[in-house]
């Protein structure tokens, strides 16, 4: 059924804006299901700042502090698309912001570690997990991604919430044969959604869509990067 501009085609109101949102991206062929569900399945008010409850489900980015977004639904649903994810995934999600993106990633039966930079935000993230309802799935720890987390590795699936130039190598070396990272590469005016998947002889790019994104912060020093043309 076809949604635009707050009714269905019919002439009918969504009777609220979480089911409008979730109609709208039922709308968009390129979606998954499975993805649209996961959507479904978050509370995303629990997820931004008080002052923007009432746009929690409009389809677009909202600030959530200092140089940091939360993803518009339709991004997170395309990337969790272009993820594929199955159940009893292992992911790791390189800038966490305020744990949204991961908690739909938990809400396809994956369990997750989020690596945020910002103190304050890793701490905001925790409590916005424990009241939506996930924080048995997802890890939120406060550090820099640069050199991915190690020490939980390795990783069915990277999923990188922020833009970058490169594919640091840490992050390569972390994912499991036949895995994903899945990323924003940045560009100039827009960014491109790369899936990077690494087979027994080497990685596999493939660019999945333009997206716009915010720059990734790494803290220390600067991340070596791989070549994998």
């Amino acid at each position: 059924m076809h949604w635009v501009r707050g009714m269905f085609a019919d002439g009918r109101s969504p009777r609220d804006p979480r089911e409008a949102l979730i109609a709208r991206l039922r709308s968009d062929p390129s979606l998954s299901p499975a993805a649209i569900e996961a959507i479904g399945a978050v509370p995303r008010e629990e997820f931004v700042p008080p002052d923007y409850r009432s746009l929690a489900y409009e389809d677009a980015a909202l600030e959530i502090g200092p140089l940091a977004t939360i993803s518009a639904p339709s991004m997170v649903a395309a990337m969790l698309t272009v993820m594929d994810l199955r159940p009893g995934m292992k992911v790791l999600e390189i800038g966490a912001g305020s744990g949204y993106a991961a908690a739909t990633v938990a809400a396809m039966e994956a369990s997750v570690i989020g690596l945020e930079l910002q103190p304050e935000l890793a701490e905001s993230a925790r409590r916005n997990l424990e009241l939506a309802g996930f924080a048995d799935r997802v890890q939120v720890v406060a550090a820099d991604g640069a050199q991915g987390w190690a020490a939980e590795a390795p990783y069915n699936r990277i999923l990188v919430s922020a833009a970058i130039d490169a594919v640091p190598q840490d992050w390569m070396a972390q994912v499991v044969v036949g895995g994903m990272i899945v990323y924003p590469e940045a560009g100039v005016g827009e960014d491109v959604l790369i899936r990077l998947t690494r087979l027994e002889d080497g990685w596999r790019r493939q660019e999945m869509g333009r997206c716009r994104f915010v720059r990734m912060q790494l803290g220390g020093r600067r991340p070596d990067v791989a070549d994998y043309e």
